[in-house]
């Protein structure tokens, strides 16, 4: 006889990932994740802009395909799936369900109103394989868990509820710390949330040496003498030792177990040469003091100074969030009792190094790093799916204080400065100068000696005895375009390489390209007919 299983499901906005479990024993059998998302885009609103305007069902196909090919490499029978529970943020949940998103794309009554659109319900709800689209049992139940409010949805609650602050009294910030940053400010029965656009530089895309997670990639340094000594993931996402390697020249001065393995850097690792780069005078705001304006890392990777200036923008997204988290709530960071810190960057990053650079206040006396909640709120409900109702009481109590960082002032001045940091160099007394002046609370002081509990080796906590398969996404998109020349500037002009013209068909490779933020092909095409919302199908 077959084994039950039940499935857990994350739908990341830089990645998948998916968990088997055998309902037996409740173990963890096998775990497979994609690297980068099947949508065109570098973060969830290209997302959602690139589903408005191709076609939310073609999202929906792009989507469902991947997640099939996930499901596929996990190595059971998808026949014998009795449940499966996926979690996500508002967007990527409704585009799993194939439901209305112009909602989440427009803010205010009036707008939605003038539009004509419904706004669907994004309680939990229970549906059937069939219905998504799934190959695997079509009679399996697809566990869904409630969105808090618009912008902010499962994954957040899911940080919520694994760090179980909810049952504390106190003043705590939690941070989800991806491509889209889910914050929560909770004070004692109150709970403040917002969601800030990072941008895909936190978690290593958009750097040209970047990438996720994943076995090979730089999550750390650590200063050694002369040079950085690296910080490698092994094949079961386990920090191991690299190279020491001088950051100006590139020169090799210690070799590492994990020597000629890397292939890349995570958002982790960026952040880490940020964080020591400017405390010894290599990086000097906007620019990298090196001979090649580099910083030079083992294996020939490097970070250029528009790597700096991406991951820059993303650090003062952070910050601009829980400073106007704190202003809305009317309290101060220095007050907080503990931080906690979700997701894989939160995870592998050294917690001092992000506050030496404000990515969590300087003022944290207390930090622990969660790691995956999202997939472990997934498995928390792929075990036991009556959860699903004990979090739909708890979203529902949580719907009072969303702050809608789009429309915030407060956010807006405070983000303008961060730019002038990373963009211009201002100093930060300058920018402590501007927050007195608009009556915000200053950056507080640095607390010297902060306790940190990072609670699991890995953001996955558990492989599963099968271990971890990294699943490649092989999804394109096609199109025709009347009037082409074929003279192959489009093609030329794509920063992702992820364009390919033959016979006038235009073929893109849906990860790799940048959507509608981009559009550098269609704005390149000499004739005005290459139209990018006109890609449709799935045809690979």
């Amino acid at each position: 006889m077959n084994n039950p299983y039940s499935i857990a499901l994350d739908i990341g906005t830089s990645g998948i990932r998916a968990q088997a479990i055998n309902l037996e024993d409740f173990k963890v059998i096998s775990t497979a994740i994609t690297l980068r998302h099947p949508l065109p885009g570098a973060n969830v609103v290209d997302h959602l802009h690139f589903a408005i305007e191709v076609g939310r069902e073609t999202a929906h196909k792009l989507l469902i395909k991947t997640i099939n090919n996930v499901l596929n490499n996990l190595g059971i029978d998808l026949k014998q799936v009795e449940r499966l529970a996926v979690c996500g943020n508002p967007i990527q949940l409704s585009l799993f369900q194939n439901i209305e998103i112009r909602d989440l794309a427009y803010w205010g009554s009036n707008a939605i109103k003038s539009l004509n659109i419904t706004p669907p319900s994004r309680d939990a709800t229970t549906i059937t394989a069939k219905e998504i689209g799934l190959d695997m049992n079509p009679d399996a139940d697809i566990l869904i868990p409630p969105a808090i409010k618009h912008e902010i949805g499962a994954d957040a609650l899911a940080m919520l509820y694994k760090s179980d602050i909810l049952d504390k009294q106190g003043i705590y910030l939690v941070i989800d710390f991806g491509t889209n940053a889910e914050m929560a400010l909770v004070i004692d029965d109150d709970i403040y949330t917002c969601s800030a656009a990072a941008g895909p530089a936190i978690e290593g895309q958009m750097i040209e040496n970047g990438k996720l997670a994943s076995p090979g990639t730089i999550c750390d340094f650590k200063e050694m003498g002369e040079g950085w000594k690296g910080y490698v993931l092994d094949n079961e996402l386990i920090v191991n030792e690299g190279d020491v390697v001088d950051p100006r020249t590139g020169k090799t001065v210690q070799r590492g177990e994990m020597d000629g393995k890397s292939n890349g850097i995570t958002g982790t690792g960026v952040i880490a040469a940020f964080s020591l780069g400017i405390d010894s005078g290599l990086i000097t705001l906007p620019n990298i003091k090196s001979p090649n304006n580099m910083i030079n890392l083992q294996d020939g990777i490097h970070l250029s100074t528009r790597d700096i200036t991406m991951i820059g923008k993303a650090l003062g997204a952070f910050r601009a969030a829980y400073l106007t988290l704190a202003e809305e709530a009317d309290v101060l960071l220095s007050d907080v009792d503990a931080v906690y810190m979700a997701g894989a960057s939160g995870f592998y990053v050294d917690p001092l190094k992000s506050m030496n650079i404000g990515q969590i206040p300087q003022s944290s006396r207390v930090i622990y790093q969660l790691g995956n909640t999202s997939l472990e709120m997934a498995r928390d409900i792929a075990i036991e799916p009556d959860l699903l109702n004990d979090l739909q009481k708890i979203a529902k109590n949580m719907r009072g204080n969303h702050i809608m960082l789009a429309t915030s002032e407060t956010f807006e001045k405070m983000y303008s400065l961060e730019l002038s940091i990373y963009e211009q160099g201002m100093p930060i007394w300058m920018y402590n100068d501007w927050l007195d002046k608009y009556g915000f609370q200053k950056i507080p002081p640095k607390f010297s000696n902060p306790e940190m509990h990072k609670i699991f080796k890995r953001d996955i906590a558990e492989l599963g005895e099968e271990g971890l398969k990294i699943v490649k996404i092989n999804s394109t998109l096609n199109a025709d375009f009347e009037g082409c020349t074929n003279c192959l500037t489009c093609m030329k002009s794509c920063p992702e390489n992820a364009l390919k013209i033959e016979n006038g068909t235009a073929t893109v490779k849906t990860d790799l390209c940048n959507g509608m933020a981009c559009l550098k092909c269609e704005l390149s095409c000499p004739e005005k007919v290459f139209k990018f919302r006109e890609f449709l199908g799935d045809e690979k």
